[in-house]
């Protein structure tokens, strides 16, 4: 991943804050590379913004069975007939690899998409946009994303 991204900083939430530091972010650079000292560091989180298109297939075949996610923010058009309004928060989709939870804790050997709505959830904006693609939901909305 560090091939992929290597001019980001990257947090190791496995190690106690450092003193002199006064920071868990490590420059690509700074990484260690022997095994036995990378794993002291994990989980290992990067966060970036790219834009679209940018890096997409070079970040999931660097990923291999880690999990990871890439999030496209944006905002649901508003469906005055079914009474709907767009949210500025919240909304996009979500690409989880390796796990099936939004928050990508519980390993799969697989990938899901998540349409985020509101943190409230809200169903019938779930459907309709479902109805836009040829697709159903396949579960009740999980509120507090």
């Amino acid at each position: 991943m560090v091939r992929v991204l290597p001019d980001e900083l990257y947090e190791a939430e496995g190690v106690l804050l450092d003193p002199e530091r006064l920071s868990h972010r490590f420059r690509a650079d700074t990484l260690p590379t022997a095994s036995g000292e990378l794993e002291a560091l994990l989980p290992i989180f990067v966060d970036v913004e790219v834009p679209a298109d940018a890096m997409e297939q070079a970040f999931v075949h660097a990923l291999g069975t880690g999990p990871a996610t890439i999030e496209w923010p944006g905002v649901w058009p508003d469906v005055p007939e079914l009474g709907l309004r767009a949210n500025l928060q919240y909304e996009g989709v979500q690409a989880v690899f390796n796990s099936d939870d939004a928050e990508w804790a519980r390993p799969a050997g697989d990938h899901t998409i998540f349409v985020h709505m509101t943190k409230f959830g809200d169903l019938p904006r779930a459907q309709w946009l479902a109805d836009r693609v040829g697709a159903r939901v396949l579960g009740d909305p999980v509120v507090g994303w």
